[in-house]
C-alpha cells in the first residue's frame, strides 16, 4: 500500500495524525501536517490511506 502512495494522498499514521503526502521516497514519505510544516515519516508508520469521498 505504501508503494502506491502519491502526492496529494491523505493518510493516517499509526500515531493518529492525518497528513497529506508531499513526496514519496524509498524508505520515507515527506508529508505535510499543515500549510507550513513538512516532515519525513517512515513508511512503516503509515496506518492507512484515506479514500476520497464522492463529494470531494
Amino acid at each position: 500500500m505504501t508503494g502506491a502512495l502519491k502526492k496529494g494522498d491523505k493518510i493516517v499514521t499509526n500515531g493518529g495524525l492525518i497528513c497529506e503526502v508531499v513526496k514519496p521516497e524509498d524508505d520515507f514519505i515527506k508529508v505535510k501536517l499543515n500549510d507550513e510544516t513538512v516532515v519525513k515519516l517512515s513508511k512503516e508508520y503509515v496506518a492507512r490511506k484515506i479514500e476520497k469521498s464522492a463529494n470531494e
